[in-house]
C-alpha cells in the first residue's frame, strides 16, 4: 500500500515523515533564529545554537521546531478534509476540530458529538490514512458504536478501509 515510515532521529542527514513519506533533513546551526522550512521535498531546520553544541541539544531543539510546525499546518489540512468527508457522508460539519498530540488514539468524537479530536501525528501518515481516520470519526456522528451498521457505512465510502487499518497497525508506533 504505502511505504513504511521511519521514526525521526532529528540528526543531520536523517529524515522526517510528512504525509506518508520520509523526507531528508538538513540542520543548520548558528542561524539568526530557529525555523523550519519544507522546500523541494527537503526539510531544513535552522537553529540559533552554535555548531559546538551537543547533539542532544540540537536534537531536542529540532524536534520541538518540527512538532510546532506540524501543529501549525494541521488546522487547515484537517479542516478541509473534515469539510470534504462531512459533505460526502451527508452530515453537518462538527462545530469544532481540536488538534492534539495524543499517545493512544488517532481521533475521537466529543461527548456532545459536535467536536472531533484529531491527533496531529496523523500528518506523518499518508493522505489516504488521514482520510480514513477522519471518515472513521465522522461516521461515529451517525453511528456511535462499532457495529455492523457502522462498518457498512465505512465500507460504503471507503471500501479499502482495512488497508488503512493494516498500515496503521504496521507503522503507527513510528508516528507517535
Amino acid at each position: 500500500m504505502n511505504p513504511q515510515i521511519s521514526r525521526p532521529t532529528f540528526k543531520e542527514d536523517s529524515t522526517l515523515p510528512y504525509l506518508g513519506k520520509n523526507y531528508p533533513l538538513k540542520i543548520l546551526t548558528g542561524q539568526p533564529k530557529n525555523s523550519i522550512g519544507f522546500v523541494d521535498g527537503q526539510f531544513t531546520i535552522k537553529l540559533l545554537l552554535s555548531s559546538k553544541l551537543k547533539n542532544t541539544q540540537a536534537k531536542f531543539a529540532s524536534e520541538k521546531i518540527y512538532k510546532q510546525w506540524l501543529m501549525k499546518i494541521a488546522d487547515p489540512i484537517f479542516k478541509n478534509k473534515v469539510k470534504e468527508y462531512s459533505k460526502k457522508i451527508g452530515i453537518a460539519e462538527p462545530k469544532k476540530i481540536v488538534i492534539k498530540r495524543l499517545k493512544k488514539r488517532w481521533g475521537s468524537i466529543g461527548k456532545k458529538a459536535d467536536t472531533i479530536n484529531l491527533n496531529v501525528e496523523l500528518l506523518k501518515a499518508p493522505v489516504n490514512v488521514i482520510n480514513y481516520i477522519i471518515l472513521h470519526e465522522l461516521c461515529h456522528l451517525k453511528i456511535k458504536e462499532h457495529n455492523h451498521r457502522y462498518w457498512d457505512l465505512m465500507n460504503k465510502f471507503m471500501p479499502d478501509y482495512r488497508d488503512k487499518i493494516n498500515w496503521l497497525n504496521t507503522n503507527g508506533s513510528n508516528l507517535i
